[in-house]
């Protein structure tokens, strides 16, 4: 079955406590600063897709942070890992709330096709409740959030827009525990760790990074075609990192952060 990513709110009781205990961030950035009719008309299409497509890539990680709380708790996990884990989904709500937007002021969000059931993670079949749990650790937290941090604030630094600097400014405020989170749950869970179960991990690692891979991979082809100064400054506006830059740190963030820290738990 496939559906059409689309966001809204209610006008009841609902959206007024979600308005307390979230925010409400239609006063958070001088959004009518972001001009659309500031950036030519291809870069503010591609731009309109970018910012969409983080919008569902934060709506997906709701998803899979609610999953892994869920994980947590059958697992028997200590409480202050889960209670840390469970404020997770609904910052990545916020994400999804400050990325929509963006593309809404640059001229609406981009049409993006999804499966439902795509949004829970696959785990290998077969394991015990812990395993399950570590399972997802690692996918959702040492690999994907431990990644996803430091490309933010790399994105963070070379945006020059008041607006999309705030926005990816709160979204990397937001997700600094994510990953952080990782490596707490392996100083726990790290002395039960047998060579099977590490070798294990190690495979799922890697699988989860060959996932990545392709992102940065696309990101990357897709702002290589920069010739002017002007079109340098429109990038820097609309929060994209130069390509080379982009690719470079990826590259770093990957050997240092993700998988030579997995390897200081012995997840080769």
């Amino acid at each position: 079955m496939v559906s059409l990513f689309e966001l809204g709110v209610t006008d009841g009781p609902a959206a007024r406590v979600a308005s307390r205990l979230i925010g409400d961030f239609s006063t958070f950035a001088p959004w009518e600063t972001l001009d659309p009719d500031a950036f030519p008309d291809e870069l503010r299409a591609r731009a309109r897709v970018g910012w969409t497509e983080s919008a569902f890539n934060e709506h997906c990680t709701a998803a899979a942070m609610a999953q892994l709380v869920h994980a947590l708790v059958a697992a028997g996990a200590p409480l202050d890992l889960i209670g840390v884990a469970s404020t997770f989904a609904a910052e990545e709500l916020v994400h999804v709330d400050l990325c929509a937007r963006v593309a809404a002021q640059l001229g609406g969000g981009a049409p993006i096709a999804y499966d439902p059931a795509a949004l829970t993670l696959e785990v290998a079949p077969g394991g015990t409740a812990l395993q399950v749990a570590t399972e997802l650790v690692v996918r959702v937290c040492c690999v994907g959030e431990a990644f996803s941090l430091p490309m933010l604030a790399g994105a963070r630094s070379a945006a020059s827009h008041p607006v999309t600097r705030a926005v990816l400014d709160r979204i990397v405020r937001g997700e600094a525990l994510h990953g952080q989170l990782g490596w707490w749950y392996l100083d726990w869970v790290g002395p039960t760790l047998d060579a099977s179960e590490r070798a294990r991990l190690g495979a799922v690692a890697r699988e989860q990074v060959a996932h990545l891979r392709p992102l940065w991979e696309r990101l990357r082809g897709a702002t290589t075609g920069a010739r002017s100064a002007a079109e340098a400054d429109a990038w820097a506006a609309l929060g994209w990192m130069p390509a080379a830059d982009y690719h470079t740190l990826a590259e770093q963030v990957i050997a240092d952060e993700v998988l030579g820290r997995l390897g200081t738990y012995g997840i080769c």
